[in-house]
């Protein structure tokens, strides 16, 4: 989005603004800082077609008004974009994971998860036909295999554009195939989708003071964040000596997780693994290399294929679990 186009959304809302600066730039979205009516603002615009910034306002609202998880205030929300008050305690860029950190990150992701554990039911957010803030803006799914089920489906849709089609309906198989395997994870939370790193902003006492960037919010068991976090603070490049047994001890000193996460957790890698391909295309910068951007592809491919093979070959294990 260019900046005439950054000044037309802010227009919508009001005369009284100043673009001071572009924050961060991947694709489907852009944050600037701004000055608000005169507040210190960060205002996220939409860039392509896959995002929905209505729907991450109002997962905001909700959580601002049903828990005690510290948001930012919203101040304005148009048709492709939203401003929030600036939160002085989010990293400027991405922080230091030591222990006191990771303890933090696990503590703050099970409060988050325990006060939205009213919900009931599994599904997507929604930026429409919601008229009580407290009422969770999630639409409705049967079970939790319904909504991975279709979260798949949407990535492999993607993932046809760009050449990796026949993998993504692999996988989707596998998942129709194993549908009860997904049902079977407990109960529906609020999940974050990106709760990690520069995301989070810390207080004096160590725990979570700011959380932003609500883009991958879904209503789904607790598991399914917990692997969102925990895969790319703990996986390969990471840039720290912390163990995950660090951050998953300080997660359940709030909340247990589901019983049977440990025989579940490489069926909901290999589905995260889907999401991940997908991201590796949409958030590419312009000023990727192409040849790079298509050898991480197909490493990140061969992994999953991998993975989708040894999952195949323990079927009956899965399905007892």
């Amino acid at each position: 989005m260019s900046e005439p186009e950054i000044h037309d959304a802010l227009a919508t809302d009001t005369d009284d603004y100043e673009i001071v600066r572009e924050l961060h730039r991947i694709r489907p979205h852009a944050t600037y800082e701004v000055r608000f009516r005169g507040e210190r603002a960060v205002c996220k615009v939409e860039t392509h077609p896959e995002s929905d910034l209505g729907a991450e306002a109002a997962v905001m609202r909700y959580v601002a008004e049903s828990t005690s998880i510290p948001v930012p205030e919203l101040l304005a929300v148009g048709d492709d974009h939203f401003v929030a008050r600036w939160m002085d305690e989010v990293p400027d860029g991405t922080p230091t994971r030591d222990v006191s950190r990771i303890r933090a990150l696990g503590r703050g992701l099970a409060t988050l998860h325990a006060e939205t554990a009213e919900i009931g039911w599994t599904g997507f957010p929604r930026s429409s036909g919601v008229d009580d803030p407290e009422s969770p803006p999630i639409d409705s799914d049967p079970c939790w295999g319904d909504t991975l089920f279709t979260l798949l489906e949407r990535r492999a849709r993607y993932l046809e554009q760009v050449g990796y089609g026949d993998l993504a309906q692999e996988v989707v198989t596998w998942v129709r195939e194993n549908r009860g395997l997904f049902d079977a994870a407990g109960d529906t939370v609020l999940c974050h989708g990106n709760y990690f790193g520069e995301h989070i902003g810390t207080g004096a006492d160590g725990e979570a003071s700011a959380v932003i960037d609500f883009e991958h919010a879904l209503a789904a068991p607790a598991e399914w964040d917990y692997l969102r976090t925990v895969l790319p603070v703990f996986g390969p490049g990471a840039e720290h000596g912390v163990p995950e047994s660090v951050f998953r001890e300080a997660y359940e000193s709030v909340r247990p997780l589901p019983a049977g996460f440990d025989r579940r957790r490489e069926a909901l890698v290999l589905c995260n693994g889907l999401s991940y391909l997908r991201s590796l295309h949409l958030q590419r910068g312009d000023q990727d290399p192409p040849q790079a951007v298509a050898r991480r592809a197909r490493a990140m491919a061969a992994s999953l294929r991998e993975r989708l093979g040894a999952l195949r070959e323990s079927n009956g294990h899965l399905r007892d679990a």
